[in-house]
């Protein structure tokens, strides 16, 4: 089994909320058959070759990165033919810890979450904290984070993401459908 992880991320979190992820399921998938590669959206052309797909974007100013995005809507109709999971990260401080991973768009804080808890095609949509570090921020970002008094914190968690990763392999090893996930 061939699993992609494609992450979307301006200053590298979501890459690495990715990658922890990816080592996560490759520990618990342990076997000669199963690979797991961790790509930037941006560098994915094809999700073709892919027997599972988790995709995964920072946020800003409430939308998903372009580059997420693009990719998701290149790649629609090979995404309704296999398992997807989604995943945001982003939000800091109490709204990290008020973040849901639900299909119910209203259950969520997230505002991107709204259109990808929609798609039908995804398993589910989680939603991770994010991590906000002023000194790799631009001039404008730093301004916008002062504006809306967002303070420095790295609410991602480890132990988040490995429970997520738990849940989508024991879906890929029972082979469970989509809609069964969705009950």
């Amino acid at each position: 089994m061939r699993i992609l992880i494609a992450t979307a991320s301006r200053h590298g979190s979501t890459r690495e909320l990715g990658r922890w992820l990816g080592t996560s399921i490759t520990d618990r998938l342990a076997t000669g058959d199963t690979s797991v590669e961790v790509r930037d959206a941006a560098d994915v052309d094809s999700i073709a070759e892919y027997d599972a797909v988790i995709i995964g974007s920072a946020v800003y100013m409430g939308r998903w990165l372009r580059e997420a995005r693009s990719l998701v809507e290149r790649e629609q109709t090979e995404l309704e033919s296999r398992p997807v999971w989604l995943f945001s990260s982003g939000p800091i401080g109490k709204d990290s810890k008020d973040a849901a991973s639900s299909k119910d768009p209203a259950s969520s804080k997230d505002p991107a979450s709204s259109k990808w808890d929609k798609a039908p095609w995804a398993i589910e949509h989680r939603v991770f904290g994010g991590k906000l570090d002023r000194s790799t921020l631009s001039q404008f970002e730093r301004l916008v984070v002062r504006l809306v008094r967002a303070g420095d914190g790295d609410d991602r968690s480890h132990d988040e993401v490995d429970a997520w990763a738990d849940t989508i392999c024991r879906t890929l090893k029972t082979g469970a459908s989509r809609s069964a996930t969705e009950q």
